[in-house]
């Protein structure tokens, strides 16, 4: 019971905020806007599924067979044109019917990338919650209480990521109905086909979007656990939400430069986008699924430590 009073009492501070409404805000117009943006791109396109799909992609299909046939083609364009000849065999054969570009479960699956404004959000909270106690002086209001230091900062940290967590629920829904007023409400076809590695994967769409958003959530956590970190040890917010924005923006580049190094794995941003194993495309060859989540374990850990020792060890009048 304790705890919980705790959480609620900092969800409180965090709810009362107007820079939390400013996020919602933002978030829902950046959901909005995109819909309306991908829905004058696909205006002019044939990709309604009320249309005969069995007939597009047979005609899609001799056209990329055509194609397939001209000499001096780039290796890659045709490896695209084999996948997408081999994924519309798969609709055609087994009957399934693709999923449009102008549908709901489209733009939701899209708006995975928007996952990354939420943690732009959860890293300005993570990075405040305790450092903006220690500017304005009310964190010895708090630590003068009969309760021990580490609940504080636990019921910090869980109302962060609940904070977070309702967000990525607010981008969920709030993408799902906007497609689906912009789109239509409808609800077929719900399977999700792609090609991974040269092998067909069959998804059931709500399968594959929640898979996608987790996997989107756990970089989320790591990143806002850095800066929850930097700023309880520094309690500075500005050097923690500068630090980690520029490690999540340019962490998979860094990786990316140096994935010819077989050390280059260990580095914290090149496990943290586990979407990456989803889409079968490793930033470093041998990384492994396994191996990317020990290591985000063994990262969270090392940050959740320092965080603790650090704020219970230090005195407040420092």
């Amino acid at each position: 019971m304790m705890m919980i009073r705790l959480i609620q009492n900092e969800w409180m501070k965090i709810r009362r905020r107007t820079g939390t409404k400013v996020m919602v805000f933002l978030l829902l117009a950046f959901v909005i806007l995109g819909a309306v943006m991908t829905s004058f791109l696909l205006a002019d396109e044939n990709t309604s599924s009320s249309e005969n799909w069995q007939d597009q992609l047979a005609a899609e299909n001799r056209i990329i067979e055509e194609q397939l046939t001209e000499e001096n083609l780039p290796p890659g364009t045709q490896y695209q044109l084999q996948e997408t000849l081999m994924k519309n065999e798969y609709h055609l054969e087994h009957e399934v019917a693709p999923l449009p570009g102008d549908h709901a479960y489209s733009l939701v699956i899209d708006h995975a990338m928007l996952t990354s404004i939420v943690t732009v959000f959860a890293v300005i909270i993570g990075a405040g919650i305790v450092s903006g106690e220690h500017s304005t002086g009310t964190i010895k209001l708090l630590l003068v209480r009969p309760v021990r230091r580490w609940r504080i900062l636990l019921s910090k940290w869980a109302a962060t990521l609940l904070t977070a967590l309702l967000m990525t629920a607010i981008l969920l829904l709030s993408t799902l109905i906007t497609g689906l007023f912009v789109f239509g409400f409808d609800f077929t076809p719900v399977r999700h086909v792609e090609v991974i590695n040269g092998e067909i994967r069959d998804w059931h769409v709500i399968s594959y979007i929640l898979s996608a958003y987790s996997l989107q959530f756990v970089e989320l956590i790591m990143i806002a656990a850095m800066a929850f970190m930097i700023g309880t040890v520094f309690r500075n917010q500005a050097l923690a939400v500068g630090v980690s924005l520029v490690a999540m923006f340019m962490g998979g580049q860094v990786v990316y430069l140096l994935s010819g190094y077989e050390w280059a794995k260990y580095i914290l941003f090149a496990n943290t986008r586990l979407v990456q194993f989803l889409d079968g495309a490793p930033l470093i060859p041998s990384l492994t699924a396994g191996f990317s989540v020990t290591m985000l374990i063994l990262y969270f850990t090392a940050f959740m430590l320092l965080t603790f020792v650090v704020f219970m060890k230090r005195d407040v009048a420092d």
